[in-house]
């Protein structure tokens, strides 16, 4: 249902400018197997937009992004949700304590597949729809190309190693490939098509929700960076791709950091600030409480009947990145009472709600933003210091921090500014679904000082970073190997 509720939502922004299933099979409702439906610019844009549906119907399946990129690392006072309990203490094949919201169904990589058959087949059928031209043709294989590669960025940062399907109606058993060479063909994929996109729309209902150029240097410096941390013989290259892809971003004026007053209308979506984000908008249905960290931080006068949040960030996390003394209006205009240290407290950053006062089953309406231009800033600053060039570092970090309201970085280079800029992504990003893979990507998981849900060196050797894979992956493939740590 979300899928379809996502799809019509997409379709009317294209138009307004299980375990038994065989490997990669789409389900027939999809109707892309069918040679008499690729006929016109709208079957594409339709099936494009499936594409699309598919990835955002699992990452919405449950709460997916703040559990495994927020809510994982510790500092979230879980107050009685088990299931938070559970994920931050690292058990992960506990299923009566992951069944909450869904959380057990992350296990099961086949959904995100649905979404890398989409892109599969959709890249051998657009070339013979005789309705587009050859531009056209281009740009939505760029498009899918993007969706395709982000899809595997992405399940790889979950479970590692995957199987690389890049061939439409491919159902053989393939086994997983290993991590670095499915992120290099990420970025293979990227470069070939970064220049066949617009930096962006001119069409404002497009911004974000459909990949344009930033979108693509985005993704690319996000691969680089997480190869960065595994793949340490080639640091230096990935260091260095990703920063240019971010002074690609800077040099194209494309985009632009709101004024940070304007927080709701950022997580709204759709703005300059956006890079990439799915759309979720309650006149079209497709209001969920799973997409944010919001649905368990907020109470009245922001929500009906609620006098309590349920859940808050620990004030002791809170007053290591956000010191009382330090000015900075993001903890001022996104937290209410941050330092309590119990429900009394309140993260507004995600507080588009709707039916507030009308009824208790509010519902939050922000979209779901996956690159935003601040956090790809920061990125850029973290590959230029883990390069030795601290002065362009310097100069993007505070870029950030000046529309923060917060003082210029005034301290040295080498680990004492590489430390800060880490420091800078938490308070920038917090709740956005990308603490627990920065402390992955930079080795700082391992750092009892660092986050409370840490790992040892051998645990994450070990592969205790990844989440479990459910063992039915191997009912039709016995090529399939599972992730061994997380083996009883």
């Amino acid at each position: 249902m979300k899928r379809t509720i996502y799809i019509s939502l997409i379709m009317m922004v294209l138009l307004t400018t299980g375990s038994c299933k065989k490997f990669l099979e789409v389900s027939p409702p999809d109707r892309m197997s069918d040679a008499a439906f690729w006929k016109t610019k709208g079957d594409v844009e339709s099936s494009i937009a499936n594409a699309y549906g598919f990835i955002f119907d699992i990452l919405t399946n449950g709460p997916y992004v703040p559990c495994n990129g927020d809510i994982r690392a510790g500092e979230f006072n879980p107050n009685g949700f088990d299931v938070f309990a559970a994920i931050a203490a690292q058990d992960l094949t506990n299923t009566s304590r992951l069944s909450r919201y869904n959380m057990n169904k992350l296990s099961d990589w086949y959904p995100f597949y649905q979404s890398i058959a989409a892109c599969n087949i959709n890249l051998v059928r657009v070339p013979g729809v005789k309705a587009l031209s050859a531009t056209e043709i281009k740009q939505y294989q760029a498009e899918l190309r993007f969706v395709r590669a982000f899809t595997y960025f992405y399940i790889s940062r979950i479970y590692g190693d995957v199987p690389l399907y890049v061939e439409a109606y491919d159902q053989r058993p393939l086994p997983r490939t290993p991590m670095i060479e499915v992120l290099k063909f990420c970025l293979a994929e990227m470069d070939a098509v970064k220049d066949d996109l617009p930096w962006q729309y001119e069409e404002p209902s497009k911004w974000g929700v459909r990949a344009a150029r930033g979108a693509v240097y985005a993704l690319i410096a996000n691969v680089n960076m997480w190869a960065a941390g595994f793949d340490k013989a080639n640091q230096q290259q990935y260091w260095k791709n990703a920063a240019a892809a971010i002074k690609s971003i800077y040099d194209s004026n494309a985009f632009e950091l709101l004024p940070i007053e304007d927080f709701r209308k950022i997580f709204k979506g759709r703005t300059k600030e956006s890079l990439f984000e799915f759309s979720v908008n309650a006149n079209y249905g497709t209001t969920t409480r799973y997409v944010s960290i919001g649905q368990w931080t907020l109470h009245s006068p922001l929500v009906f009947d609620y006098a309590n949040s349920d859940c808050y960030f620990d004030a002791d996390y809170l007053k290591r990145i956000f010191p009382i003394d330090a000015a900075d209006k993001r903890r001022d205009l996104w937290f209410f009472s941050p330092y309590a240290n119990n429900t009394s407290a309140m993260f507004v950053k995600y507080s588009n709600v709707v039916n507030k006062v009308t009824s208790t089953s509010w519902l939050l309406d922000d979209d779901l933003i996956i690159f935003r231009y601040g956090g790809e800033l920061l990125l850029g600053a973290e590959a230029l210091a883990n390069l030795g060039q601290d002065a362009a570092a310097i100069q993007l970090l505070n870029v950030v921090r000046k529309r923060a309201g917060a003082p210029n970085y005034s301290g040295g280079g080498g680990d004492a500014l590489k430390d800060f800029i880490f420091l800078e992504r938490q308070r920038e990003l917090i709740g956005e679904g990308i603490r627990w893979y920065d402390l992955v990507r930079t080795g700082r998981v391992t750092d009892p000082t660092q986050c409370k849900s840490w790992l040892t060196p051998e645990q994450f050797s070990r592969g205790g970073w990844t989440w479990p894979i459910d063992g039915k992956a191997r009912n039709n493939n016995p090529n399939i190997t599972l992730n061994t740590y997380w083996i009883k």
